[in-house]
């Protein structure tokens, strides 16, 4: 997903309910101040109609009083000036004003059918003073306001004609529409700003770092630990981007730390064995518990020589050379190396993470530790002339494995009887003449007993310990079969 796309959905999201808004708000009110608008002209129209109509009616009468009976002339007034200098102050009502009469004197006071039978409404009716109608003609519709004509004095005489006004039925209309969509322009122009600004301040204050911070996503995904970006006015989305960043630099140095315990963790460890106890829950691995294990000690044969013979430093520098291959053997062979004691090397099987082949795994580790160190007995042969070897003694039981230590330093390492039945088996590795001697004990053979070929040494214990039953190992039942079947 690309930084524009999200810039855009962004946006699109935030400007979608004020946007919702704006429409509903304007959409009822605007419905409803139409109504409003559209009844308020009605009545303005309706109201301006009536009062030049009495306006024309009074005119008439004047004109009536001063002689004439048709009302077109009357002491320099007539009703059609008056509607004539009506019109020119009130040039924006589009009104139709007919004057008619039963005996009309001349063509303008001629009335058609339609006006007729409204001055016949208000002959045959005395009471009837005003008409108010709705007609629909070639010219489109009208509203129609009518009162009647009669001599001054005679109110109850019938009528000689009637003042009709004719109101266009679109002209409520278009007032109504002038108002509403010069307010909805108005209206809709300050939305628009509004949108527009709100665009922009949305850009720059929320898509611009939701983008940087995507961008630094996919710069941190890509192994580009050290990726940053620049913040500008200090506001909320600044603020989560800074914390964003600092996170961000909090899990760079958080991984770089695991990543450096996992490695150092796989020293000790298979690396698929670290890899799935490291997905354990860490108080389950930590907490102490008793635990079938194979314990295995590796002696170094003639170390006094190094000590004796040898220069500090090479001292060290061959002995972590041993260390080294022996711990290659035994990782390799789901072991875990616990401690290293001097020429001494402390090992178990079967833990952190438990399997049943753990005898075999310390046995088949045991035999292929001597040949791991052929390289290093064959340069110090050729130096110094001496012969070196291992004497290795393994054990199987239920010891107790944990963390031991203080909160300064700790060990993962096994606690119980196997150990110290360890060392015996190596020290019983002294008694026998081979330079690479590996002895396990009776539990640990009755677990590979169809797997190796032993020797039986029957009880053997120092003097004043209780003896322990030992078997040298000289083989797998597979390698010989091999050869025999060679």
């Amino acid at each position: 997903m690309s930084g524009p796309n999200i810039s855009h959905g962004l946006i699109a999201k935030l400007l979608a309910i004020p946007l919702i808004v704006v429409c509903v708000g304007v959409l009822i009110p605007g419905v409803v101040g139409y109504k409003l608008l559209e009844r308020q002209a009605e009545r303005e129209t309706h109201e301006k109609a009536l009062m030049l109509l009495y306006t024309l009616a009074a005119a008439q009468r004047n004109a009536a009083s001063g002689g004439t009976a048709t009302g077109a002339t009357t002491g320099g007034f007539s009703a059609h000036e008056v509607m004539r200098d009506y019109n020119a102050s009130q040039s924006e009502l589009p009104y139709r004003f007919h004057q008619v009469m039963f005996h009309p004197t001349g063509a303008a006071d001629r009335a058609d059918a339609y006006e007729s039978r409204l001055i016949g409404a208000f002959s045959a009716d005395k009471t009837l003073n005003q008409v108010e109608d709705d007609i629909e003609t070639r010219d489109g519709g009208f509203r129609v306001i009518a009162i009647p004509l009669r001599p001054p004095g005679e109110e109850k005489h019938p009528a000689i004609g009637a003042s009709v006004i004719y109101i266009p039925n679109d002209f409520v209309r278009a007032q109504t529409n002038a108002i509403f969509w010069t307010v909805f322009r108005l209206v809709g122009l300050l939305t628009v700003m509004g949108a527009l600004l709100l665009i922009w301040r949305t850009q720059v204050v929320v898509a611009r770092p939701a983008c940087q911070m995507l961008e630094t996503c996919q710069a941190i995904q890509r192994g580009e630990w050290g990726a940053r970006f620049a913040v500008g006015w200090p506001d909320e989305m600044t603020r989560l981007a800074v914390a964003f960043q600092r996170t961000t630099l909090w899990l760079r140095e958080r991984i770089a730390m695991e990543e450096k315990l996992r490695a150092m963790f796989q020293q000790f460890i298979p690396a698929s064995v670290a890899a799935r106890a490291l997905g354990k829950d860490s108080d389950k691995i930590l907490a102490g518990t008793r635990h079938s294990v194979t314990v295995m000690i590796i002696n170094i044969r003639n170390f006094k020589l190094l000590m004796e013979h040898l220069p500090p430093e090479q001292t060290v520098s061959t002995l972590n050379e041993f260390f080294s291959e022996v711990n290659r053997v035994i990782v390799t062979h789901k072991g875990i190396v616990s401690k290293y004691l001097g020429d001494t090397v402390m090992a178990f099987f079967g833990m952190p993470l438990g399997n049943d082949d753990h005898p075999l795994n310390a046995v088949r580790a045991a035999l292929a530790i001597p040949p791991a160190l052929q390289r290093l007995y064959v340069r110090l042969d050729e130096a110094y002339g001496w012969e070196l070897g291992v004497g290795i003694g393994i054990t199987t039981g239920e010891p107790i494995v944990g963390h031991f230590g203080s909160s300064e330093h700790m060990e993962y390492t096994v606690l119980g009887d196997v150990v110290g039945e360890s060392h015996k088996l190596e020290a019983i590795t002294k008694s026998v003449p081979e330079e690479d001697t590996v002895i396990i004990s009776e539990t640990t053979y009755r677990h590979i007993m169809s797997e190796v070929h032993v020797l039986d040494l029957g009880e053997r214990g120092a003097e004043g310990e209780e003896p322990i039953h030992a078997y040298v190992v000289q083989g797998f039942r597979s390698e010989a079969r091999k050869v025999l079947a060679a």
